[in-house]
């Protein structure tokens, strides 16, 4: 896709309000991309999108999972996250979205990497797991809002995908397994490849054993990925935070949030506090507080609390 300068599309309004078309002049746009031959062009990206700037890594396989896998891939998943990559995704059923949940448990980053409109959402029954993907992370296409899941997006999704991570750990796919196809693009694109053995027998590993006879990298457990990639740049990651919490932070352009937010702090103030000091009606403050929630810009604590979130990039 090519948007000339200055043509990039709006998002409409079913579009969430933090919803934005970042280009490679962002300071969010991720660094591997510019690493690539054909970058893509622009990208729509929808929460967190500084997400999109700390060292991604991609976790990804069959929709039709065993126990065994989507519980390995969670707590895969988990394991990295709390080490400090971003987990990357392609919101699927099975493997996929056991990865962005994952991540979710560990409290980290994760990236959904969509082949729709970022007001669409595929699998539909995913919609509440993209909402909190994008709550802690954001969700990213090179689709124009109201773009449908036609069969060959998914493959511009993969190369998406396989060009923004440092490498892509396949678990539990067959042989013809889009999967594959993401790995053998992030392969292409010099990144590192890790697969998950299973049973020889068995038919949802047949792909992931086809990698392991071409090199790719075996993985057991977290370590093993951790050998090969190390962890990211935790002091340059300390140093980002710093950067974006002293920068004023995109508030959303409503009276109330604003007044919220300059009454919030990152542990906590009292939702009915706040409420009764508001000078407005109850209508006026929900919108407030649902302008900043889709921001991303606070969280709910334990015991009614409302707070700003320490990194809201």
């Amino acid at each position: 896709m090519h948007f000339p300068d200055g043509a990039l599309p709006a998002a409409p309004r079913t579009v969430a309000a933090q919803a934005r078309w970042l280009r490679d002049d962002d300071p969010h746009w991720p660094p591997l991309w510019r690493t690539l031959d054909v970058p893509p062009p622009a990208v729509h990206a929808c929460g967190m999108t500084g997400a999109l700037a700390r060292p991604c890594l991609g976790i990804v396989g069959t929709r039709n999972a065993t126990p065994r896998g989507l519980a390995f891939a969670r707590d895969l998943a988990q394991r990295l996250s709390a080490a400090g990559w971003v987990i990357t995704s392609g919101l699927a059923r099975g493997i996929d979205a056991a990865a962005h949940k994952g991540a979710l448990d560990a409290g980290g980053l994760t990236v959904a990497v969509m082949a729709t409109g970022n007001d669409g959402c595929y699998p539909y029954a995913h919609r509440g797991l993209l909402a909190q993907v994008r709550a802690q992370g954001c969700s990213i296409t090179q689709f124009r809002p109201g773009t449908p899941p036609l069969k060959h997006h998914f493959l511009q999704r993969n190369e998406l995908l396989a060009g923004l991570v440092h490498g892509v750990v396949v678990v539990e796919a067959p042989k013809d397994s889009g999967a594959l196809d993401t790995a053998r693009r992030a392969l292409n694109a010099g990144r590192e490849v890790f697969a998950v053995p299973g049973p020889v027998d068995g038919k949802r590993y047949e792909g992931c054993h086809n990698l392991l006879r071409e090199g790719a990298c075996l993985v057991e457990k977290a370590e093993h990925v951790l050998e090969v990639l190390g962890l990211p740049d935790r002091d340059g990651l300390i140093r980002g935070d710093a950067a974006r919490a002293a920068a004023t932070p995109p508030l959303p352009d409503h009276a109330a949030a604003r007044w919220l937010w300059d009454r919030l702090d990152p542990n906590g103030t009292g939702r009915d506090e706040l409420r009764r000091q508001w000078p407005g009606d109850e209508h006026g403050f929900i919108e407030g507080v649902t302008a900043l929630e889709l921001a991303g810009l606070i969280h709910r604590l334990p015991g009614g609390l409302l707070a700003r979130r320490i990194w809201t990039g």
